[in-house]
């Protein structure tokens, strides 16, 4: 069982440098995809978590014999750090979709999440102040809990906001799968983590889950990277810009920032104000400010002009 555990990270390990390979390959040369979600700072960010994650699991498998206790404690820490940092990434790679924005205080929440886990596992390893590994085994559930709450409640409801919305069902069902596995991942990489570090043994088979988890995560990153690049000559002739392609064109000749091509992209999509506040966390006077600046950049007397624009129509202007 050991041999095929150590086979199946090693595979996983292959298949995630792949991964990141191809993404990277294909944001630097911008080569030409069927979705622009592989070429975004957040996806970046998620597929280096997920290959850091794959290192450090393979550094405990294979040099467990030549690594010291304290050495294997600390890679064990920057695992769990690692796992709140994949549970935000996965939370930026749904809002880009959705084109939605996340709350002010969700930064500074895992922030602080991230802290109190590492102030709780250097206590561990330095002197353990805890009364028990019960205690210790209560703290980092709660703690890493609260991450994978977040995901749960962000992830799907930014997958429910851009579900339809310049997707392909192909997209939708992968994102889905994407929040359903990576909260897995979530879960079962903390239970392991309790297991490794106190005498209880909450997680039976823990090793083998978490590595048939990570190679079925890795495969799906991988078949979704690779089918988004490849486009054969029919795809490309056929191809017509995505509403997103056209709105960031017009954005840049404009002069947008980033927060107006927010703005800009939900008045395409006919919201309104209060609509826009909601969905972007932020008051209704700010939000009719932003607009205000879009109208004038993009050289509209109103909304009514400001989306004909966006849409590349003849602007209309009433006498």
């Amino acid at each position: 069982m050991g041999k095929f555990v150590e086979l199946g990270y090693v595979l996983t390990l292959l298949i995630g440098v792949s991964c990141i390979t191809v993404h990277i390959t294909a944001r630097a040369k911008n080569l030409t995809t069927s979705d622009r979600l592989i070429k975004w700072k957040s996806t970046t960010l998620f597929l280096m978590l997920v290959m850091l994650l794959n290192i450090c699991d393979f550094l405990i498998l294979y040099l467990d014999m030549e690594l010291s206790d304290d050495v294997i404690s600390w890679i064990y820490v920057v695992e769990n750090l690692i796992e709140v940092g994949l549970a935000y990434a996965m939370i930026c790679m749904e809002r880009d979709y959705a084109g939605g924005h996340n709350p002010r205080w969700l930064d500074a929440v895992f922030i602080i999440v991230g802290m109190l886990i590492l102030y709780g596992d250097s206590i561990f390893i330095l002197g353990s102040l805890f009364g028990s590994d019960e205690v210790y085994a209560l703290w980092m559930i709660t703690l890493n809990a609260i991450p994978i709450i977040l995901l749960g409640i962000f992830g799907f409801r930014f997958w429910s906001l851009g579900r339809g919305k310049n997707r392909t069902r192909k997209i939708d069902l992968q994102m889905l799968i994407y929040n359903l596995v990576c909260i897995l991942i979530c879960i079962v990489s903390t239970m392991s983590m309790i297991d490794s570090r106190t005498s209880k043994d909450y997680f039976l088979y823990d090793k083998a889950i978490y590595v048939i988890f990570w190679f079925i995560f890795n495969i799906i990153n991988f078949a979704f990277i690779w089918s988004s690049c490849l486009i054969d000559d029919r795809d490309e002739e056929g191809r017509t810009q995505t509403t997103e392609e056209k709105l960031e064109i017009i954005a840049e000749s404009c002069g947008l920032s980033q927060r107006e091509k927010e703005i800009a992209l939900l008045l395409f999509r006919g919201k309104n104000n209060k609509e826009i506040a909601d969905l972007l966390y932020l008051s209704p006077n700010t939000v009719k400010v932003h607009a205000s600046n879009v109208y004038r950049k993009l050289g509209a007397d109103n909304r009514v002009q400001a989306v004909q624009i966006l849409r590349g129509e003849e602007i209309t202007r009433l006498q």
